[in-house]
């Protein structure tokens, strides 16, 4: 492994990954809430790591929904993963089956994010995608446990703020990349259809 890229990797997305921590406490918290226990939610995160989709899935279980059904919701979700590890794959042709593998576990929307636009400057390099996962994979996992054992003192005024944490984040990894019109376009397109379609539900 090449520790410099993985340790570039790693530092580039310590900003995304403070981010993270915001809405890793607010999973903690409802695990604590919801009377689950702390092997149950800190499981999750080191098993499943799955950032919002985790969420979502906390939730299901909270409110009493079956195990397929909480399954199959989490896996449409997550879908997306397979847009960007195919994204991806472009640069990483030469990589090793095993390499493949390891950053597929790792991938999220925020390594996504910092590996994509390293590549596109840079060209590719699985260790540094490796390093962006791992900096995503510890700031989840720690702040889940924060969460869990420490969310009760978080003051009732910053709970709003904690419920935006999530939005602000999915916004600060795409300020970056949007630097033509298709991409503005696109933007434009899907903040549209996802306002109307709060608005009608």
């Amino acid at each position: 492994m090449r520790r410099h890229d993985f340790g570039t990797g790693f530092l580039d997305t310590i900003p995304l990954g403070i981010g993270v921590t915001i809405y890793g406490l607010v999973y903690g918290i409802l695990g604590r809430q919801g009377n689950l226990p702390f092997w149950f939610v800190l499981g999750m995160s080191l098993l499943v790591f799955a950032g919002s989709s985790q969420i979502m899935a906390l939730q299901m279980v909270i409110s009493g929904a079956g195990l397929a059904s909480t399954v199959f919701t989490v896996l449409i979700v997550n879908l997306r993963h397979v847009i960007m590890a195919a994204d991806l794959s472009v640069y990483l042709r030469n990589t090793s089956n095993a390499e493949k593998l390891r950053n597929a576990f790792f991938l999220t929307d925020e390594s996504y994010t910092a590996t994509y636009v390293r590549f596109r400057i840079s060209g590719a390099s699985a260790d540094y995608m490796f390093g962006c996962g791992m900096d995503i994979y510890l700031f989840w996992a720690l702040s889940s446990a924060a969460g869990y054992f420490f969310g009760n003192l978080v003051p009732s005024m910053l709970e709003p703020a904690l419920s935006f944490a999530m939005a602000a984040a999915f916004l600060s990894m795409l300020l970056p990349v949007v630097k033509d019109f298709p991409t503005v376009a696109a933007v434009l397109t899907s903040a549209v259809t996802a306002v109307a379609g709060a608005v009608c539900l």
